[in-house]
């Protein structure tokens, strides 16, 4: 039963106090402020110190049966431990864990009830002191204080019912969104977009008027041309040589914006076709010496894709004066399906993705890319990773026992694979995947560190965030959630960070990125 609205009640736990109306716990002199759901969270087992609650049963009790994941109730666990135990004498922070069980508070705990008394400057403390104690239908006159702590708690709740009722209409409203980054993600790359498109960008260094010195050697500025946007497999090819390129040396891949015009570098893709072929143009350009050093068309006509990739790979490298050797391109090329249909599946899939209402085509491409290629760990992972994605990020999904079969069916593959070669970084990302659907943060960044660090790519960074923030290292998830949205050049990657494997409130990065923006010149 809730204390009247004029009650502040307070616990004591040893030397600790813990005011749950100013989400506080006091020892001593020093004052820890937490979190509004790690003060529900204590304050419910306060109420019932030394009995063991499950999962399921917190979240019902202290969320109503919010839609929360087991790894909420996980974290905010470590985070409430890790303060008792930093400051105070239990080596568990009072909160224990039963295997198997769940957890309970292990402590005596004292209740107090406070109820303040209001000051008279007349002199009639005393009888109003009186009427408190009787039972009364009267509103006692309180101070402008107590008005206003009453006035923030009264804003505080209210706060959390909008958040809450956000919540459970968090997934329709970011499907939409989500969807094309969650192609884009999980293939590595986002859209090349026209000016048409607008999106909201990282911040880059901005020169309206570039000089000679403003030049910057690391970026890459890309073109299209509308024929070649339309052509999703070329559109595919391009996005893959740009990953490629990026293994090689630490670029950036600029669309538009103030940062394109510094950029030292300047792709332009065009389609062509003749006599009944398709080809694929690509240009480069330096801006620092104004010269081309390549302008070339590659035939990527059915049976010509995968050898039009390692032709304008190597072409790429030498005009961009990296030294790698046709043995190396090629063992990285030949990561994609040996089948020449699923090679072109599989990147037509990716041209697809990066255009708004073509997710259902990306999806078919994908699942025939793995029909026609089930020996090879690419189209396998990718086709795993966007499934696996999917279910959690769109409202009528989100099913553990179809994740629990998708999971059985990769975990098929991954054993097929591991007896005939080492895993690629495509499918060690997979792992990753599976092993947090599976709550087993540890295990899955285990298999994120065996990837190499110029293979990293946005959904490296994600899952990397999501273990940090599963094990209760928030500084790391951030730290992490930003690469992402660095290497994605787009804040909307959090649409899928938010819902993967469990809810995130991300809305301190995005309120950091909107604060950048509006103390900046640089438009977004």
């Amino acid at each position: 039963m809730y204390a009247m609205k004029n009650q502040k009640i307070q616990f004591t736990i040893d030397e600790w106090l813990f005011i749950p109306s100013e989400d506080k716990f006091v020892l001593g002199k020093e004052e820890f402020i937490i979190d509004h759901r790690l003060s529900r969270l204590f304050h419910f087992l306060c109420d019932n110190p030394n009995t063991v609650f499950s999962r399921d049963e917190l979240i019902n009790e202290v969320w109503n049966g919010s839609v929360l994941t087991d790894q909420v109730i996980t974290q905010a666990i470590f985070e409430l431990r890790k303060i008792l135990k930093q400051h105070g004498s239990h080596p568990f922070g009072y909160i224990v864990t039963v295997p198997k069980r769940g957890y309970k508070l292990d402590a005596i705990v004292e209740r107090q009830i406070e109820t303040p008394v209001p000051i008279d400057a007349g002199g009639q403390k005393a009888k109003l002191q009186n009427l408190a104690n009787e039972v009364t239908t009267q509103t006692s006159p309180i101070s402008q204080q107590e008005q206003e702590t009453r006035n923030e708690n009264n804003a505080q709740q209210s706060q959390n019912r909008i958040s809450t009722t956000r919540y459970k209409n968090v997934q329709l409203r970011y499907w939409a969104a989500a969807a094309v980054v969650l192609f884009c993600v999980v293939f590595g790359a986002i859209i090349i977009n026209t000016s048409s498109e607008k999106q909201q960008v990282i911040p880059h260094p901005s020169t309206l008027t570039p000089s000679y010195l403003s030049f910057e050697p690391r970026y890459i500025h890309v073109k299209a041309s509308e024929e070649f946007l339309d052509d999703h497999l070329k559109v595919g090819i391009a996005r893959k040589l740009l990953d490629y390129l990026k293994i090689y040396r630490d670029y950036r891949v600029i669309y538009d914006g103030p940062a394109a015009k510094v950029a030292a570098n300047e792709l332009r893709f065009a389609s062509i076709e003749t006599d009944g072929q398709q080809y694929l143009e690509i240009e480069y350009l330096n801006r620092v010496s104004g010269d081309k050093h390549l302008d070339r068309r590659y035939k990527i006509s059915q049976g010509h894709v995968k050898a039009a990739m390692k032709k304008s790979l190597t072409d790429l490298l030498e005009s961009f004066n990296i030294g790698v050797g046709k043995s190396q391109v090629a063992r990285l090329v030949d990561e994609l399906p040996s089948d020449e249909q699923a090679v072109s599946s599989i990147l037509e899939s990716l041209g697809a993705a990066f255009q708004a209402n073509n997710e259902e085509k990306a999806l078919n491409l994908i699942e025939l890319a793995a029909q026609q290629a089930p020996e090879n760990q690419y189209t396998i992972a990718t086709a795993y990773m966007f499934l696996l994605s999917k279910m959690y990020i769109k409202p009528d999904a989100n099913n553990p026992k179809q994740i629990d079969e998708l999971n059985k069916k990769m975990q098929q593959s991954i054993a097929q694979f591991s007896q005939q070669q080492h895993p690629t970084p495509r499918l060690l990302e997979a792992m990753s995947m599976m092993e947090m659907s599976k709550d087993e943060p540890y295990k899955a960044k285990a298999h994120l560190v065996a990837i190499p660090y110029d293979r990293r790519s946005i959904m490296f960074y994600i899952i990397s965030a999501k273990v940090a923030e599963s094990t209760g290292n928030t500084s790391a998830a951030e730290e992490f959630y930003y690469q992402a949205i660095l290497e994605a050049s787009t804040v909307q990657v959090l649409n899928l960070s938010e819902r993967l494997f469990f809810y995130s409130d991300l809305s301190d990065i995005r309120d950091k990125i909107a604060s950048n923006v509006a103390s900046t010149s640089q438009p977004w």
